[in-house]
């Protein structure tokens, strides 16, 4: 049986949730029946050494180059590989999604969109020049994923013209590669409670709100170390808040790590303090290693993955007050231990086991034109 042709366009390897899912799901596609490639725009990011071996890479600009200034360059190798597949999916929320969608209006191939983020709240999807192209060129797409429930009611309040079927499908988490290397020996002194968070170091993770609730932590003689996983545009600034408030002996930048789950299973506390989610690939993560949770209350995604707080703590968005408390209670609370196997199993729920099958089954109805 021929297998099926399937182009993940990329915008890079950069090491965001939303790219390393998408190598996840590439990584696990049945090869007996699918033939995954990649377009990416532009070729570069810390992911590169994580791109399965057996894929046909197409590289389309060098790092410093923009599609702004290249766009029929970049629209012609989208097309061009377009015709040689069975079906086109758009691996992020705009420019992957509207050159999955240009090229299957071209072409006549079937494409897909992927929403990782809630849209009304995401800076880019509001520009007027956004908000058109996703007018003019999602209503052209058979299907759109959302990676959350809140995702979903969020795109389709946002573009309720958009009749497209919008299919929430999880992030799924690689459980197996998670148990492997959360063993491996890290450089954590666990003399003190431990608060991790992970995340590129952007606004929108909300790492000031967590290093000003380690700072009042501190003040209340609540001894912590922070240490934080990830790299990003905004480090500068957070490290002169770290300066600013004098916790530079207790807070630690880490920057990106090929392996977060060392440092993960570690955690006293993990953290997310994001201004706003899609999902959140790294909530899921900690609970899968039983880890105690504490999150903002984001309107799509870790409410959905805590169960409303059955499985960790939700605070309001932006008050590091608040999430200084819940960690607080977190770190005393008698019940953790008692509560790690329920963690454990949410976690499990997200297994690339029981997400994988989700994707193939919608590839399936895309495919064959069949009611989604």
């Amino acid at each position: 049986m021929e297998r099926i042709k399937i182009l993940f366009i990329m915008q890079s390897f950069q090491g965001g949730g939303a790219e390393r899912v998408t190598l996840d799901l590439i990584n696990h596609l049945d090869r007996k029946v699918y033939e995954p490639s990649i377009l990416v725009v532009n070729c570069f990011g810390e992911l590169v050494p994580s791109i399965p071996r057996d894929l046909t890479i197409i590289e389309v600009l060098s790092k410093n180059e923009k599609m702004i200034t290249h766009p029929i360059k970049v629209i012609s190798a989208v097309i061009k590989a377009a015709r040689e597949v069975d079906l086109i999916f758009g691996t992020l929320e705009m420019t992957p999604t509207y050159l999955a969608s240009i090229a299957s209006i071209i072409t006549k191939k079937q494409a897909i969109g992927w929403i990782h983020t809630d849209v009304r709240e995401y800076p880019k999807t509001n520009h007027l020049v956004h908000k058109f192209l996703i007018r003019t060129l999602y209503k052209r797409l058979k299907a759109i994923i959302a990676v959350s429930e809140g995702a979903k009611v969020s795109f389709e309040k946002m573009f309720p013209q958009i009749k497209v079927p919008v299919v929430r499908i999880y992030n799924p988490i690689r459980l197996d590669d998670i148990y492997k290397m959360a063993p491996e020996e890290n450089d954590v002194e666990d003399t003190e409670p431990i608060i991790i968070g992970i995340g590129r170091l952007s606004e929108v993770k909300g790492f000031d709100h967590l290093i000003k609730a380690h700072h009042y932590l501190v003040k209340k003689g609540v001894k912590n170390k922070l240490l934080i996983l990830g790299e990003g545009s905004q480090r500068k600034e957070l490290e002169a808040l770290i300066l600013d408030l004098g916790v530079e002996e207790s807070v630690t930048l880490k920057g990106f790590v090929e392996n977060p789950y060392k440092y993960l299973r570690s955690a006293s506390v993990f953290v997310l303090s994001s201004r706003y989610e899609g999902f959140s690939v790294v909530i899921a993560e900690a609970l899968s290693l039983g880890i105690p949770v504490v999150s903002s209350n984001c309107h799509s995604g870790p409410s959905e993955i805590l169960e409303d707080g059955k499985y960790g703590s939700l605070t309001p968005i932006g008050d590091y007050e608040a999430l200084a408390i819940k960690i607080m209670e977190t770190l005393h609370s008698v019940d953790l231990e008692n509560n790690r196997k329920e963690r454990i199993k949410r976690g499990q729920d997200f297994s690339l086991q029981k997400i994988i099958p989700e994707f193939e089954r919608l590839f399936f109805l895309v495919l064959h034109n069949r009611q989604i």
